[in-house]
């Protein structure tokens, strides 16, 4: 048996290390590049038929949807495309509602519409009733629909041709008029 020095023994496993270190690299590199082939996003049918113009636009826009997907907004887009069905030039609605000078406005527009969801939800269910136009109508104008529904929930209705719903109608349209 021939003794090995200090110098060799450390050398040697330097070799290793380094070695192995090239093959972790090596690792590394091909499960990067895997994952990377494999989150291409695919826009939904939608979206694509809201994208005109040339190539180039046609690149820009698909690029900038897929990242808004990325970051979650995939819900919102399929909603702007519903809506944009109804506008005169649906694309450049779609476009300019998704566009980045007007991304934090639409999605103040969402928030809000959460919000106006949520309170024709909240007066729905104290007043006894379904959900209907006029409460999102009132909301929408501003009027202070939590505030009359629990006044119409609080007064006794027991004569013929009162209501909840009717006492609140009255109570809303009586302050916007103010």
């Amino acid at each position: 048996m021939s003794t090995l020095s200090a110098g060799e023994v450390l050398q040697a496993r330097y070799a290793s290390f380094k070695q192995k270190q090239c093959n972790d690299d090596v690792s590394i590199e091909n499960t990067v590049s895997k994952t990377t082939t494999n989150t291409s996003i695919e826009l939904p049918s939608e979206i694509k038929e809201l994208i005109t113009g040339n190539d180039f636009w046609v690149n820009a826009k698909s690029n900038r949807y897929k990242k808004l997907i990325r970051e979650g907004h995939l819900d919102k887009l399929l909603a702007l495309a519903n809506m944009a069905h109804s506008k005169n030039s649906p694309a450049n609605w779609f476009a300019k509602a998704c566009s980045k000078a007007m991304w934090e406005r639409t999605l103040d527009y969402f928030a809000k519409l959460k919000e106006v969801a949520r309170k024709a939800e909240h007066v729905a269910r104290r007043l006894g009733v379904q959900i209907n136009k006029f409460i999102y109508k009132m909301i929408w104008r501003g009027v202070n629909v939590v505030r009359w529904a629990a006044t119409a929930e609080e007064v006794s209705h027991n004569k013929p041709g009162q209501s909840r719903e009717r006492h609140f109608a009255w109570l809303c349209l009586r302050e916007q008029r103010l």
